[in-house]
């Protein structure tokens, strides 16, 4: 197989690879999802979440504990930028993920997923490093995320005001 191809293909399964993960926790099948991660793997959501967890074993008990508080999720992957360097890659990959508790509260994510990858022996695509990134939450404690490093406009008079400030302004102005 030519090199374009095999880096087309293996961006394709990686592709399936985090498209999986998505559906089998969204699923519950918590065992299916811990065969993404390598044996090794590590996976980190949070300080507040667990931290770096190392190893598939307990990757799945943290997820079984932590996902056994919702009735439903659906976690839709956005854009990702696919990165493949012979049997290892990386990739950052956008997700929104939505949330309904058992008591019927609903709770939404804005993340990213930054994983690196291996190639395994039998060919398929495995996470051996996972952090999630959030950008905003919505119904979740802000403390317990990774929280994407966002820079300030180095120019205060581009900087664009506060929603209460907006709000004061047209007040003020005569506005609704």
């Amino acid at each position: 197989m030519d090199a374009q191809l095999r880096v087309t293909t293996d961006r394709q399964a990686i592709a399936e690879v985090l498209a999986a993960y998505c559906q089998r926790l969204d699923e519950y099948d918590i065992d299916a999802v811990g065969q993404i991660f390598a044996e090794d793997g590590v996976m980190d959501q949070g300080p507040g979440r667990g931290g770096p967890i190392r190893g598939r074993a307990r990757i799945v008990a943290g997820m079984k504990e932590r996902q056994a508080r919702f009735r439903r999720t659906a976690h839709h992957l956005g854009q990702s930028s696919i990165r493949v360097d012979g049997s290892v890659a990386r990739a950052l990959t956008y997700v929104t993920a939505w949330h309904q508790t058992w008591d019927m509260q609903k709770q939404t994510a804005y993340l990213r997923y930054v994983d690196s990858l291996v190639r395994s022996p039998d060919g398929s695509w495995q996470i051996v490093h996972r952090v999630s990134q959030a950008m905003g939450v919505d119904g979740f404690d802000e403390a317990q995320w990774n929280w994407v490093d966002r820079h300030a406009p180095s120019d205060a008079s581009v900087r664009m005001p506060r929603c209460e400030e907006r709000i004061q302004g047209e007040n003020d102005a005569g506005g609704h």
